[in-house]
């Protein structure tokens, strides 16, 4: 990382869920240029987009353009992980009924078995870390673009605390 004979013939992606906990040195301009933070699928455009990656990566198919509704419907404040474990036992269910796409019954009865892990106190700490993190508004979802950073910076600390607890 520090030869400057190679910058900008190598490209480096740091990624953790944890931005406040990686060391300084790493995170500073000239090693990280651009800081991008990842959030939770906020929107129905952003559901749909991250379903349809889900449904790649799984080798997922539906069986009807109602089954992204549903899903749009019942699925707000899922993360991407928690959308593949859906789609997983959704279409665990159809191949144990000798079904080759998942269908309204199997999105319905995926979403009302799976729970999805409850620690809203850590992902809105992991939020705003994000958020302090990102070197570029233009970045940034709209609802995080002009909060004030001292009060950021205040509820930060004041989650971190919590989760020492």
């Amino acid at each position: 990382m520090g030869n400057t004979e190679l910058r900008g013939k190598v490209i480096w992606f740091l990624l953790t869920c944890r931005p406040d906990l990686l060391p300084v040195d790493l995170k500073r301009q000239g090693r990280a240029e651009e800081h991008l933070a990842l959030f939770y699928p906020d929107t129905d455009e952003d559901r749909l987009a991250m379903l349809r990656a889900m449904q790649k990566k799984t080798g997922t198919q539906v069986s009807s353009p109602d089954v992204e509704q549903f899903f749009l419907n019942h699925a707000t404040g899922l993360s991407g992980a928690d959308v593949e474990a859906v789609l997983m036992r959704a279409r665990m269910k159809s191949v144990l009924e000798n079904e080759t796409t998942v269908d309204l019954e199997d999105i319905k009865a995926a979403l009302e078995d799976v729970v999805p892990p409850s620690y809203p106190t850590e992902i809105e700490l992991q939020t705003l870390a994000a958020v302090l993190e990102c070197t570029s508004k233009s970045l940034l979802p709209a609802k995080y673009r002009d909060l004030d950073r001292g009060e950021v910076i205040r509820r930060t600390n004041e989650l971190t605390a919590l989760t020492r607890l």
